[in-house]
């Protein structure tokens, strides 16, 4: 029997946590773009009909990030994306080290970049970020998934919404990068297009639903964490792109650089910060 991409995420994630664990052993920190490119070579091994991607060469000067985009459809042929940063941690502190990473302190936070290059899209995306995980210490699950049991390996490819991450960049109180604090607000990555605890459907209609009713509740929740005066300047910083991330929806059709992946013709990003575009076309089941 063929897995299904549910099987693919969850057991890539158990994957990348093994990777990690292994190079903790040995002192090897791994890069996130070794993680994001081994993991894209078995979801298109395995899912040959289902997943079409192609990476780009960066260039040499200006790149602001190694930016992934995920495009979701189905039998209903309707279609969300994502615009994505991943970041691994860091095995020395089991801290995500960059996560509010920025050039300089004149420089924009890749953060917000991420999330411009997200919204002013004709299509938009919404922002993402995916943590390649492990840690060596034991703590308690806040385990939000009624689908399986708790794994604490299912956290090895986890998702924290852009969003979420400025927030969490305003919480001067609290050291927001370790992964015991984030774990409150990430969830394994195959609760974007496992999970039919928000409704079933086909695969877009999951991922959309996971989104509106559990990571923007997460957003929420963090933002209320924040001072007054610091929710109200987050707000007005970014208040043109948060109103077209929130009515995101889905759309009948992707932009038109992913018809152009599905057709084999696609030859240079559609943009500068680009560097993967990976497309999950679910098989009618």
């Amino acid at each position: 029997m063929y897995p299904t991409l549910c099987d693919t995420f969850r057991s890539r994630a158990l994957w990348t946590w093994d990777t990690l664990a292994r190079g903790r052993s040995v002192d090897c920190q791994i890069g996130e773009e070794t993680l994001t490119d081994l993991n894209i070579l078995e979801f298109k091994i395995r899912h040959i009909s289902e997943v079409y991607s192609r990476t780009f060469s960066k260039p040499e000067e200006g790149l602001n990030g190694a930016d992934w985009e995920w495009w979701f459809t189905g039998s209903s042929r309707k279609w969300i994306g994502f615009r994505v940063q991943a970041k691994v941690i860091d095995i020395k502190t089991n801290s995500f080290k960059h996560l509010y990473y920025r050039k300089n302190k004149d420089s924009p936070f890749q953060c917000d970049t991420l999330i411009q290059n997200a919204l002013q899209k004709p299509s938009p995306c919404i922002p993402l970020y995916c943590l390649y995980s492990n840690w060596n210490t034991l703590t308690q699950l806040p385990w939000k998934c009624a689908s399986y049991y708790p794994v604490e390996e299912s956290y090895g490819c986890s998702i924290l919404s852009a969003f979420a991450v400025r927030y969490l960049r305003s919480i001067k109180n609290l050291e927001t990068r370790h992964f015991k604090t984030l774990l409150s607000y990430i969830s394994p990555w195959h609760c974007l297009v496992c999970c039919r605890g928000y409704g079933g459907g086909d695969l877009p209609n999951r991922v959309f639903r996971y989104w509106r009713e559990f990571i923007l509740e997460v957003e929420q929740a963090i933002l209320e964490e924040t001072s007054p005066e610091i929710r109200q300047e987050l707000n007005r910083e970014l208040d043109n792109y948060q109103g077209i991330y929130s009515q995101i929806g889905l759309t009948e059709e992707p932009p038109s650089y992913v018809l152009s992946l599905l057709n084999d013709e696609l030859r240079e990003p559609p943009d500068r910060n680009l560097r993967t575009i990976t497309v999950f076309k679910e098989r009618n089941q």
